[in-house]
């Protein structure tokens, strides 16, 4: 206890953390690494196959995770999953809105249903979770949200307003909830992570032409890794992150600086 009187709050054994899109890429490092530090981790996932290989490898290491296949273009869907976790762990400590979609066009080109359809999961989504969970963690006086953004919020992307439009309003819900949520002791903190050999990147590389860039173009040479994103991830659930709220943290080697 400080001078204040105040605890210093953070992630405790047992506690639940609901991370969607964790079949894969960041979300399935997220689970591991959080299960690894004694959460129990209801995993939501579009994808069976693969929200099962990631529930099965955190299993295989010791850690409990649940897989629920969610559709997050269904707000019903969402609601069934939010009743399944909260009865499986209980009310979360933690949330990480880890999942997105990226259809590409330009902005001639790109149908307004795909445009709509992306801000429904990649941001609609992630209010309507935040939303059904938070007056729990409210009422527990105790929580971290953790909102998974891109550069492509900072910078725009050639056929991908969709993406970019959507990623930058996740770091404007990120602010909001965190300036209404700081008195009841909930947090809010977005992750930027940068070019990282995840599924997105690759879609138009190999992991080779990947690598290359990473050393020609990032000021530390190299691209990033799901579990890089999982160490800031585990830092912002943590108590030494107890006095950071409302941040957009961008993790990607240098090659993004916002002024201040």
């Amino acid at each position: 206890m400080y001078e204040d009187g105040i605890a210093r709050d953070g992630m405790r054994p047992g506690d639940h953390i609901v991370i969607t899109g964790g079949g894969g890429g960041f979300g399935r490092a997220f689970c591991k690494r959080l299960a690894r530090m004694g959460a129990r981790i209801s995993l939501w996932d579009i994808n069976e196959a693969s929200g099962r290989e990631t529930e099965a490898q955190v299993r295989a290491a010791g850690g409990e995770a649940t897989f629920f296949k969610v559709d997050l273009a269904s707000g019903a869907a969402i609601d069934e999953a939010v009743a399944a976790s909260v009865k499986a762990y209980g009310t979360p400590y933690g949330i990480i809105n880890n999942a997105s979609i990226y259809p590409r066009a330009s902005v001639v080109d790109m149908a307004p249903d795909t445009f709509a359809r992306t801000l429904q999961i990649n941001i609609t989504a992630p209010f309507h979770i935040i939303h059904a969970f938070g007056p729990g963690m409210i009422t527990n006086k105790r929580g971290v949200i953790i909102n998974i953004a891109s550069g492509r919020a900072l910078e725009g992307a050639v056929n991908g307003a969709n993406y970019a439009c959507s990623k930058a309003a996740i770091v404007s819900l990120t602010k909001t909830v965190s300036l209404e949520w700081a008195k009841h002791n909930v947090r809010c903190n977005t992750i930027i992570p940068g070019v990282s050999m995840t599924a997105q990147p690759l879609e138009n590389t190999t992991p080779e032409e990947l690598i290359a860039r990473g050393q020609k173009n990032i000021p530390l040479g190299r691209i990033g890794y799901p579990e890089d994103m999982a160490g800031l991830a585990a830092f912002l659930f943590s108590s030494d992150a107890s006095y950071m709220t409302g941040q957009a943290v961008a993790m990607n080697g240098g090659v993004i600086m916002v002024p201040q």
